[in-house]
């Protein structure tokens, strides 16, 4: 078979599955599948404490009002990994007992590219999406442990 008819073969059932799909499509779907609203949403609300809105707003208003160790120990979920879930270190070292000065200093030194040991260049990624915040929390959180 020659590449030109191979060519129009191909265009022809592509052109074909296109037809066909567009001959199947339930006029009436609009595109949108949530229809919970009225009586549903209002069912909704009642059982999950409010519109979306209101049970944002909540969230937000609890996580103002979260200290810094609670802030840090929700970040430090993607620490455990290396350092243990207590800080007791594995493949990364023990943080637990460090001040929170030396844990910030050594994290923003990371998130700088700086090397600060063997395993620095595992840090530097973890550390370059920190936020001053996240790294003020996270070090409140493991001078606690």
């Amino acid at each position: 078979m020659n590449t030109n008819a191979a060519i129009v073969l191909f265009l022809l059932v592509i052109s074909g599955l296109i037809w066909a799909g567009t001959q199947s499509n339930d006029p009436s779907w609009t595109g949108n599948t949530n229809r919970c609203v009225g009586e549903c949403y209002d069912t909704w609300k009642a059982e999950n404490g409010g519109s979306i809105a209101a049970i944002e707003r909540s969230k937000q208003e609890a996580l103002a009002a979260a200290s810094p160790e609670a802030l840090g120990e929700k970040y430090y979920g993607q620490c455990i990994a290396c350092h243990g879930g207590n800080g007791e270190g594995g493949i990364g070292p023990k943080l637990q007992g460090q001040a929170g000065s030396d844990i910030a200093a050594k994290l923003t030194a990371y998130r700088n590219g700086e090397a600060r040991g063997a395993q620095s260049a595992m840090m530097w990624p973890v550390a370059k999406s920190m936020a001053d915040a996240d790294i003020d929390n996270i070090a409140a959180y493991i001078s606690s442990l």
